[in-house]
């Protein structure tokens, strides 16, 4: 991404700069710093709080943005309206905005050249066709009881075991001025048995993120979203807090289908 004149004289900051910085601040739970280059991600807490990840335009972030991040992190997240605040204020960074828009811009176009119609292929699933049928299930019921209908039914839901600590994601994409959903994917871990109140958030929460991008062309957790989360009934915030179960091992497969919800089944019937 070319830099722009302001941000050529901003000094970059390496990851232990910043985690330097964060200790300054009195930051002691946290013991790295990484950066990452995306689109729609701006921080995360991983390890059990121990690491920050952030979006790689933070290696020019300024005392303030520096400020507000150690007020998260000594907090471990979103925990109060304190960390909230300081959240907002890290995404409203004038230079954020701009790395990530064209960040997304960028994506948005190459993905388009690489497809005659705009909307590019969808990534490797790992679920099987039972699988398949029964998160399409999902995905379909939710969207005509709590979405009203109005997503789109050919959205791609897959299941992808190559993710780690995320649960899921909705990735957006943009063609000559129209939005569009590339796909829903959700962690197959979710499926593991004892999972299942985390497998509807999750979904729930990756759909109401689709429902405000394309009505609204809003991307993030900001307050279109959260009141999408509200009306469907997922957890408005970024990260769930509770614990999830894992696969003992990554290559392991998970092939269990679990049962539709009751609903489901009486309208199936």
């Amino acid at each position: 991404m070319p830099k722009t004149l302001a941000m050529a004289e901003m000094s970059e900051l390496s990851p232990s700069d910043f985690l330097r910085e964060l200790h300054c601040h009195g930051v002691r739970r946290v013991s790295r710093v990484t950066y990452r280059k995306n689109r729609n991600t701006i921080w995360s807490l991983t390890q059990r709080g121990t690491v920050l990840n952030v979006h790689e335009i933070f290696r020019l972030a300024p005392p303030d943005i520096l400020r507000a991040f150690a007020v998260i992190t000594k907090q471990g997240g979103l925990s109060s309206r304190t960390a909230e605040a300081a959240s907002q204020a890290i995404s409203d960074w004038p230079v954020l905005n701009a790395a990530i828009a064209a960040a997304r811009a960028e994506y948005d176009e190459r993905r388009a050249t690489a497809s005659c119609d705009g909307v590019g292929s969808v990534t490797h699933c790992c679920a099987t066709p039972e699988q398949r049928a029964y998160v399409r299930a999902l995905y379909s019921h939710f969207n005509r009881t709590r979405f009203g209908g109005v997503l789109p039914e050919g959205i791609p839901v897959r299941l992808s075991r190559r993710m780690k600590s995320a649960l899921g994601h909705m990735l957006p994409g943009e063609h000559k001025g129209r939005r569009y959903v590339v796909e829903v994917a959700l962690n197959v871990d979710l499926l593991l048995v004892g999972n299942g109140a985390e497998r509807v958030d999750t979904l729930l929460h990756e759909m109401a993120h689709a429902a405000d991008y394309l009505l609204t062309g809003a991307r993030g957790h900001g307050r279109s979203w959260r009141e999408w989360a509200v009306t469907v009934g997922c957890t408005p915030e970024m990260t769930y807090a509770r614990p999830v179960r894992r696969r003992k091992r990554r290559r392991d497969l998970v092939t269990r289908v679990p049962p539709l919800p009751h609903a489901l089944r009486r309208h199936k019937a």
